[in-house]
């Protein structure tokens, strides 16, 4: 049986911890293991580039096939343990709500979105944030961002993603 979990660790090391779950290691109990990153887009003088930023900082989304066999091989990894600072790392399982919410981006590094604002609301053209006007609750023009609260099973979560906003009409 394959289940979804939320892996909290200190996000100063997160990409090795993630290299380390993505290893032989684990390979027996995790079917796949990711960071969820949105991609944006950031001026540096003239020029317009597409970056990548971690959605949420601290957070390994994980598929796991064995979760016995994975909590055994999480305690006998010290370098994860010492990654962490020392710190308790905590497993969450996701609820399919939280499911549902991550499979309307069908990927792990969400693509910056395209919009208008009409006569004060937001309208996405297109990009993963078409559909989900309503959960937007800020928008930064100049930084090229939308923002919202969402309640994950695990915590209560600001998130940005990439918002361009092209034509606003009054």
């Amino acid at each position: 049986m394959i289940d979804w979990f939320v892996l909290e660790v200190n996000f100063e090391n997160e990409n090795k911890i993630l290299d380390i779950l993505n290893s032989d290691l684990f390979l027996p109990c995790v079917k796949r293991s990711f960071i969820l990153r949105r991609k944006q887009l950031k001026s540096f003088g003239t020029e317009w580039k597409i970056y990548e930023f971690d959605v949420l900082k601290g957070i390994i989304f994980l598929e796991i096939c064995n979760l016995n066999l994975f909590k055994k091989t999480l305690v006998k990894c010290k370098e994860i343990f010492e990654l962490n600072h020392h710190q308790k790392i905590k497993l969450k399982k996701l609820q399919e709500y939280d499911l549902l919410f991550l499979n309307k981006f069908n990927s792990t590094t969400i693509d910056h979105s395209t919009g208008d604002i009409v006569n004060g609301k937001i309208v996405v053209n297109e990009g993963p944030l078409k559909g989900c006007e309503d959960m937007i609750r800020k928008v930064d023009r100049h930084k090229r961002l939308a923002f919202f609260k969402y309640k994950f099973s695990f915590s209560d979560s600001d998130i940005c993603l990439g918002l361009e906003i092209k034509n606003k009409t009054v």
